[in-house]
């Protein structure tokens, strides 16, 4: 059972890592206006979701991959989704409540690595 929970907490960052690449103009609005180059942190981070992932699903770095996990959604907390949250949007709400969830995860994930 642990495992295939890793696949399914895994899977879905791989999808969104690999929408940051199809989708890497489009997603860019995400970014907040002050971080220059916003096209580039598209693609880092779909980068780190598809690694994140590799490594939850091979078992290989994964007490890295999942803290380095846990640090880039926390940012995408603190940056994306809480200033809308803030002025009471129901979306960046959820996006953080969903986030917040999915650090937790990271870090028990982290907690359990042999690695």
């Amino acid at each position: 059972m642990k495992k295939i929970g890793k696949i399914v907490y895994a899977v879905p960052f791989a999808i969104f890592g690999l929408f940051h690449f199809i989708s890497g103009p489009a997603m860019t609005g995400i970014v907040p206006s002050y971080i220059p180059f916003p096209i580039v942190w598209v693609y880092v981070t779909g980068l780190a979701l598809i690694a994140a992932s590799v490594s939850v699903i091979t078992g290989i770095k994964t007490y890295l991959a999942t803290i380095l996990l846990a640090v880039l959604l926390g940012i995408f907390v603190v940056l994306v989704h809480l200033p809308g949250a803030a002025t009471g949007n129901q979306a960046s709400t959820i996006a953080l409540l969903k986030d917040v969830s999915l650090l937790g995860a990271a870090l028990l994930i982290a907690g359990t690595a042999k690695d």
